[in-house]
C-alpha cells in the first residue's frame, strides 16, 4: 500500500537530474579548461608566465570549475525544488569533536586510497594532490583553503542535500558523499572524500548551516596543503633520507645536529595528529553506536532507496563518467 501511493517517478527523476547535472558540471569544466589551455597559446604563444609558471596551472585547473561549471550546475539545480533542513547551532566543543572525527575518517580513507591506487596501478599512479600541496604559489592558499571548501560545500552539501534530503537522511547523505568522492576522479582521494562527505553531510542535515562544514573543510585543507608542507620543508626530511651514509663522522654529526629543530617540530606535529586520530576514532565509534536517523517528509520506503537513488539514468551516467577518469588515472 505504501509503495503504491509513494511518487517514485518524481523521486527517481530528481536523482537522475542531479546525476546528469554533475555530468554537465564535469563537461563544462573540461571544455573550458581546454579553452583556457589553448586559446592563450594561439594568441600569445607559450613563452610566457601563464605556461611557464604555476600561476597558469592554477588558473587553468580551477577557474573553469569555479567560474564556469559551478554557475551552470547551480542553474540546473534550480530546476528542482529545494527544502532546507531545520537550523540548529553547534558549540565550540561539538565542533572540536566533529573535527577529530573528520580527521580520523580522513586519515583512514587516505590510507585506503593510497593502498588501492598502488595495487590497481602497479605502483605507477601518482597522487595529483601532492604537487599542488607542495606548490609555494600563494594561489594555493586562496584556492585550496578558501575557494575549494566554499564551492565544494555549496555543491555537495547545500545544493544537493537541499534537493534530496527530503527522501531520507541516510539516502541523501550517502549519495552526496558518494558523488563528492567520485568527482575527484582518482582512487587517492575517492575514499577519504567519501568519508569526509558523510561527516559533512550529516552536519549539514542536522544544522541546516553550511558554515560549519565550510569551516571544518577549510581547517582540514589548511592542515594538508599549508601546515604539512611547511613542516616537511622545515624538517628537510628529504635531505635525511638522501643522506649518504658513507661520509665522514664530522659531516654526519653536522647534518644531524642541523636537523634536530626540524625533526622535533615534525615529531611534535606527528604526535599531535596521531592523538587527534586516535581520539577521533574512539569518538566516531561512540557516536556511531548512538546514531539515529531522523524521519523526513518523503522518506523512501524501506528497500527502495538504492533502486530509486542510484538505478536511474543520470546517476548511472555520472558513475560511468567518473569511473572512466579513475581508470585513466591508474594507467
Amino acid at each position: 500500500m505504501e509503495e503504491k501511493i509513494f511518487d517514485f517517478k518524481t523521486a527517481r527523476k530528481t536523482f537522475s537530474i542531479i546525476g546528469f547535472s554533475l555530468c554537465i558540471y564535469i563537461a563544462v569544466s573540461i571544455i573550458t579548461e581546454i579553452v583556457f589551455l589553448n586559446v592563450p597559446a594561439l594568441i600569445f604563444g607559450k613563452d610566457n608566465w601563464y605556461y611557464n609558471t604555476s600561476w597558469g596551472q592554477w588558473i587553468m585547473n580551477f577557474v573553469p570549475m569555479y567560474l564556469f561549471a559551478l554557475p551552470v550546475f547551480a542553474i540546473l539545480m534550480r530546476l528542482l525544488p529545494a527544502q532546507k533542513p531545520a537550523q540548529n547551532t553547534l558549540s565550540f566543543g561539538k565542533m572540536f569533536v566533529l573535527f577529530a572525527i573528520t580527521y580520523a575518517v580522513l586519515s583512514a580513507g587516505n590510507m585506503i586510497g593510497v593502498v588501492s591506487a598502488f595495487v590497481f596501478s602497479g605502483g605507477k599512479a601518482q597522487n595529483p594532490i601532492n604537487e599542488l600541496a607542495m606548490d609555494a604559489n600563494p594561489l594555493k592558499v586562496v584556492v585550496m583553503v578558501l575557494l575549494a571548501p566554499l564551492f565544494e560545500e555549496l555543491i555537495f552539501r547545500k545544493l544537493l542535500l537541499d534537493r534530496i534530503g527530503k527522501y531520507g537522511e541516510s539516502t541523501a547523505i550517502i549519495l552526496s558523499a558518494f558523488a563528492f568522492g567520485l568527482l575527484h576522479k582518482n582512487l587517492f582521494q575517492l575514499f577519504y572524500a567519501f568519508g569526509v562527505g558523510l561527516i559533512f553531510g550529516f552536519i549539514y542535515m542536522r544544522t541546516g548551516k553550511i558554515r560549519y562544514t565550510v569551516i571544518l573543510h577549510m581547517i582540514v585543507n589548511f592542515m594538508g596543503s599549508v601546515i604539512a608542507p611547511l613542516i616537511l620543508k622545515f624538517a628537510d626530511i628529504d635531505k635525511l633520507l638522501n643522506l649518504d651514509v658513507i661520509v665522514n663522522t664530522q659531516e654526519l654529526y653536522s647534518v644531524l645536529f642541523e636537523s634536530i629543530p626540524g625533526l622535533l617540530v615534525y615529531l611534535m606535529y606527528s604526535s599531535l595528529l596521531t592523538g587527534i586520530t586516535v581520539a577521533g576514532t574512539v569518538l566516531f565509534i561512540v557516536k556511531l553506536t548512538r546514531l539515529r536517523w531522523n524521519k523526513t517528509e518523503l522518506e523512501l520506503p524501506r528497500g527502495t532507496a538504492f533502486k530509486t537513488a542510484y538505478l536511474n539514468a543520470g546517476i548511472i551516467c555520472y558513475v560511468v563518467v567518473c569511473s572512466l577518469f579513475i581508470i585513466l588515472s591508474l594507467i
